[in-house]
């Protein structure tokens, strides 16, 4: 397949890597800087080496599937290119909600994913793979090409699954970041003290009780999935602690602000969540 890749963070660099043994792979940046240096030494994950084609995003053109990866704060302002392009395949693979909204006014076939790598950033072309998950992915619309993209992308060492209720999973994703990822980004520390500190634990349960009522959720199976992520990740840093650490904004916004926006009952701790978190990103 032809692929478009747009935005090259962790997931973004990792997923452009792993494709690019199979398929035609161009990655798409707004940074020169990491242009430049993707060009100059290719994509590195752990020790292995990956050559791919990179542009900058005004330079996006139409493919077989475009898979977009920036974060939902940067969402905004890919749409109106998005839009500008014939009628394509995306497939949108972010944390949060928030973007489920906006993507509807697009005039394409749309799908969404989740990704369950553990991955990070270690600089503009390199990638640190923490643990081997999995991609599900999901039709947003009633056009069925989800099942034939999965089988497309699918690898023995790349994972891809597809998922005929995908916005539960991201439900279910979403319950489980609104949990580790504020509560690792202000104490700053790794995953797994979420569930080892037995009072970041009481509000860690709370956290997740609340969402799991706002997007009508088992309780008890979101708390239980809370624990088993936490546990497999114990020794990982969250994807907001690394945005805490290196002064970005975080995705706060469509994690905990939007559980807190969707709610029509009071979320105290999921609120204060998003009001700290937002008062760390001023302090920066």
């Amino acid at each position: 397949m032809d692929i478009g890749i747009i935005g090259l963070g962790a997931v973004g660099l990792f997923i452009s890597s792993k494709l690019s043994e199979r398929h035609d792979v161009t990655g798409y940046v707004r940074n020169q800087k990491q242009l430049n240096e993707i060009r100059e030494n290719g994509i590195q994950i752990n020790k292995d080496r990956y050559q791919i084609r990179v542009k900058t995003i005004e330079r996006l053109q139409k493919h077989d599937l475009i898979i977009i990866c920036v974060k939902q704060p940067h969402l905004a302002y890919l749409m109106p290119i998005l839009n500008s392009l014939d009628k394509t395949c995306l497939l949108f693979i972010q944390n949060g909600l928030s973007h489920i909204q906006m993507i509807q006014e697009l005039n394409h076939f749309i799908m969404l994913g989740v990704c369950e790598h553990g991955v990070s950033k270690v600089n503009s072309h390199q990638v640190q793979l923490n643990g081997l998950g999995q991609i599900k992915v999901g039709d947003f619309q009633e056009h069925n090409d989800a099942k034939h993209i999965q089988h497309q992308l699918y690898a023995s060492d790349f994972p891809v699954f597809y998922d005929d209720d995908i916005i539960q999973t991201m439900n279910e994703k979403v319950i489980v970041n609104s949990v580790i990822n504020p509560l690792t980004a202000l104490f700053d520390i790794e995953n797994g003290q979420v569930i080892t500190n037995p009072y970041l634990k009481k509000i860690a349960y709370q956290l997740s009780k609340e969402a799991s009522e706002v997007l009508e959720m088992n309780c008890e199976k979101s708390w239980e999935k809370v624990q088993e992520v936490a546990h497999n990740t114990k020794n990982n840093v969250s994807s907001m602690l690394v945005d805490i650490r290196m002064k970005r904004t975080t995705e706060i916004e469509s994690i905990n602000g939007y559980i807190v926006k969707q709610s029509k009952i009071d979320v105290p701790t999921q609120s204060n969540m998003y009001h700290l978190i937002k008062a760390k990103e001023i302090n920066h």
